[in-house]
């Protein structure tokens, strides 16, 4: 739902050029199917390419390609490992990560246990948020990681692989669960019931959006995360 509002700030940024045509292509986090879709677009004849790499390393060469043929790259949301590109636009995601370490702590008086739910494994915002997160923790010794279990931003994901942790670990106590973004906070939320804090990233508005979930008390808190796309459409 973070990519639908992002997608739809970009279709509104458009309609300000009447000679700027959106092409959109989802890869759904396979890295095989978006180096395809990057080469087919660029086979197209496109003028422009804008890509939130599925992964750091695996998208590279196909970005690479893009630049190298003369087209203008932007990257955004998520880092690559090539230089190749013409401008990276996204907000700061250990930042994001480090504040909600910090309100955890916080929250839970400095004494606690904790659940983590990454995002998908080798994406740029997962590693950073679980790095600000842990970092932003390190230096309260009463607060305890008892598991960072390997999300992929869904919420069925966050489901199934809390639950099976769940099932291994039944005495462990959970005080708090910090999500990589909203939705996996909810998937954990569904295994574990409401007798436990939630907290995420994203904070959404419109139904079913962070801001509305912290309002009816299902998320403890989030972090309102900018979509930027009327900045792409601008740049």
């Amino acid at each position: 739902i973070w990519r639908d509002k992002q997608n739809a700030e970009l279709q509104m940024g458009a309609y300000f050029h009447d000679n700027v045509e959106l092409k959109f292509a989802a890869a759904y986090d396979s890295d095989k199917r978006q180096v395809q879709q990057i080469d087919s677009l660029v086979a197209s004849g496109i003028d422009l390419l804008i890509v939130a790499p599925n992964q750091v390393q695996t998208i590279s060469p196909a970005i690479d390609r893009a630049y190298d043929k003369g087209i203008p790259v932007i990257v955004f949301e998520r880092k690559t490992s090539s230089r190749k590109h013409t401008a990276f636009i996204s907000a700061d995601n250990y930042e994001m990560g480090r504040v909600m370490g910090e309100y955890i702590v916080t929250r839970l008086h400095g004494q606690g246990t904790v659940l983590e739910i990454k995002g998908l494994e080798g994406s740029s915002p997962s590693i950073e948020r679980h790095k600000g997160f842990m970092d932003a923790i390190k230096d309260s010794p009463g607060i305890e990681v008892v598991a960072s279990l390997q999300g992929d931003w869904t919420e069925e994901t966050a489901y199934d692989r809390t639950r099976q942790w769940l099932l291994k670990n039944k005495n462990v106590h959970v005080d708090l669960v910090f999500g990589a973004n909203d939705r996996t906070a909810m998937g954990a939320r569904k295994a574990l019931g409401g007798k436990v804090l939630y907290c995420g990233i994203d904070g959404l508005p419109g139904e079913k959006g962070g801001i509305q979930l912290v309002r009816d008390s299902l998320l403890d808190a989030s972090y309102i995360y900018p979509t930027h796309g009327d900045q792409i459409i601008d740049l």
